[in-house]
């Protein structure tokens, strides 16, 4: 999805566009709809006029219809039956129409959610971390079904009424044009008024969408952290929080609602007001002999069709304010550039990646901030590199570079000597495999989280990685095994389970380059053995990158990195480093004084 910088809702006539067949056919449903409510009270005007007063038929009429049909109860029978068969097609109409247009909307919906939904995964993460994940969901679900709504209510409501008034309007000028002004002098300000109030409910509503965005990003970042706040009891202090960003959504919402509650009386008032002086001046032309009493009787029944599509577009004002400010948060998000791109020159080595390296190295997150300076080290098939530091060093913001997830701001990292900004995305993200501190998995079983490593990989495919790695047996043991179903983001297994089957997945991708932050971070001692013997065989054909705070996971690795505050400080293998003491030494001895440390002990009273 490339950047908008149209008018807000142009964007949305790209979809429409695509069901141009079906608005179409609901376009011409509904224009046959308001032809029938023009025709509907002219059987009325007749039954009047001819039968209940016994005035000669017009010259037309007269000659369509057999001399047996022109008077007394034949008459009356031929025009019920007409004004019948105009309800049934009426009602047949409206259904069709209906039809038509809510399916048409679902489809547009559908289109926009998909390319939405794809437009935002490809977001790079610097857009990811400006946004709450409930404030995302917001405009992908409320915003987005708002739209549906307005296809719906544009040719539900607005396309048919429209026509009406205007069939109703010209009708009645050719009735008695005096007459018509004075009936239809009250569209003029039914429109202001609507114009009005179309404005302020706009305003409202925005900032109703705003609140509610804000509401549901904060509850569900307490929702999916609920095992914290039981843990330090503080379910009161966040149904606090809950109820104070709830009460700014109320007061938001009834703020609208006060607006939306002003406008419908409004309308009703001016209509009100209009059709009393019309009644009027339409009973005194039928006593002076202008009109006949089924003419009035016409220009009642356009000035209740008139007034009724008023009222509809009253209550289509709601939905179009919605609706402008559903554009506008969406377009927001498609407007949004990911910050990282391919370059149009990428071009795809046909070849496996051999060599990772960070060329002098810079990075903060935003303009003048620095969080890496002049980090450069390389990184071969078959060895493993190692960083080390303490929180906080830059450790995992190195790792996010590889991929991509962010690019330097200073310097470069080089996949076989090539900038990774001139290697297409995915062609880059195929040579490396990732194990993250917090594991990821899905509300899937175990084998499918395992075969989301490899596109098209299978059962068989997922116990095998899980075998070569060595936790197939963690596996087996739980129960339903590879079938066993995870919770959503995997509460239902332990951390040690969880980054066991994250690093299974990382293997089935047979990725030349292995990123592990923090790989034995949730492991015990026996787990964490086999996962070190595990890597120690796949680190014979891989280019592997450790971050660990456990040193005792990284004594064997061919190169290890100290960093402090985004720095390089101390490189080397482990007996130099602890040899030459500083940082690294430091570090371990805290590692050995905590190891030999006495344990907690509870005495009894």
């Amino acid at each position: 999805m490339s950047p908008v910088t149209e008018h807000p809702s142009a964007w949305l006539l790209d979809y429409l566009r695509k069901e141009w067949l079906a608005l179409s056919a609901g376009a011409l449903l509904m224009s046959l709809r308001a032809l029938v409510l023009v025709l509907l009270p002219w059987p009325l005007k007749y039954i009047l006029d001819n039968v209940i007063f016994d005035r000669p038929l017009p010259t037309w009429l007269h000659r369509a219809l057999p001399d047996l049909m022109r008077h007394g109860m034949p008459l009356l029978n031929v025009l019920a039956l007409i004004m019948l068969g105009l309800g049934a097609l009426d009602a047949l109409l409206v259904y069709l129409g209906n039809r038509v247009f809510l399916d048409a909307g679902q489809r547009v919906v559908f289109a926009i959610r998909s390319d939405l939904f794809a437009h935002l995964q490809r977001l790079s993460l610097e857009f990811h971390r400006r946004h709450r994940g409930g404030e995302v969901m917001s405009r992908l679900s409320g915003d987005v079904k708002q739209l549906q709504d307005f296809v719906a209510s544009l040719g539900i409501d607005l396309l048919p009424h429209a026509l009406t008034i205007v069939g109703m309007a010209v009708v009645m000028l050719l009735i008695d044009w005096r007459y018509a002004l004075l009936a239809l002098s009250s569209a003029p300000l039914l429109f202001y008024i609507a114009r009005f109030y179309s404005r302020r409910l706009k305003q409202a509503v925005r900032q109703v969408r705003n609140q509610e965005g804000t509401l549901w990003g904060f509850t569900q970042e307490i929702l999916a952290s609920v095992q914290v706040v039981q843990a330090f009891s503080r379910e009161a202090h966040e149904d606090g929080r809950f109820g104070e960003h709830a009460g700014k959504s109320l007061a938001a919402s009834i703020q609208a609602n006060t607006v939306q509650a002003r406008y419908g009386p409004t309308m009703n008032l001016v209509i009100a007001v209009a059709t009393g002086a019309i009644v009027w001046y339409g009973a005194s032309r039928v006593i002076l002999g202008v009109l006949t009493p089924g003419d009035l009787l016409v220009f009642l029944a356009y000035l209740r069709g008139i007034a009724t599509p008023a009222r509809q577009l009253a209550k289509a004002g709601a939905v179009i304010g919605r609706t402008g400010v559903a554009l506008e948060r969406i377009g927001e998000y498609r407007a949004e550039v990911s910050t990282v791109v391919d370059s149009p020159a990428s071009v795809a080595p046909s070849s496996r990646a051999q060599r990772l390296e960070f060329a002098s190295v810079g990075f903060g997150y935003r303009p003048g901030e620095v969080i890496l300076r002049d980090i450069s080290f390389a990184l071969e098939a078959g060895k493993t590199v190692a960083l080390v530091g303490p929180t906080g060093s830059g450790k995992s913001t190195i790792a996010s570079l590889v991929p991509r997830f962010y690019d330097p701001t200073g310097g470069a990292v080089l996949l076989d000597g090539r900038d990774v900004r001139s290697l297409p995305l995915s062609y880059l993200r195929a040579q490396v495999a990732m194990v993250l501190q917090e594991p990821a998995l899905f509300q899937a079983s175990i084998w499918e989280n395992i075969a989301y490593g490899r596109a098209g990989a299978q059962r068989e495919d997922a116990v095998r990685a899980a075998r070569e790695v060595g936790v197939d047996h963690l596996i087996e043991q739980l129960p339903g095994g590879y079938d066993a179903m995870v919770s959503e983001r995997g509460l239902s297994l332990s951390g040690g389970q969880r980054q066991c089957i994250a690093i299974a997945r990382a293997m089935l991708c047979d990725a030349p380059v292995v990123i592990l932050d923090e790989p034995s971070s949730s492991l015990d001692a026996r787990t964490e053995r086999e996962l070190m013997l595990a890597l120690s065989r796949l680190a014979s054909r891989r280019a592997a990158l450790v971050i660990a705070h456990r040193l005792s996971t990284v004594m064997n690795a061919d190169l290890i990195l100290v960093l402090e505050r985004g720095q390089i400080v101390q490189r080397g293998i482990h007996a130099d480093l602890l040899a030459a003491g500083g940082l690294y030494a430091s570090l371990w001895q805290a590692m050995r004084d905590e190891a030999t440390a006495p344990k907690l002990r509870i005495v009894a009273p």
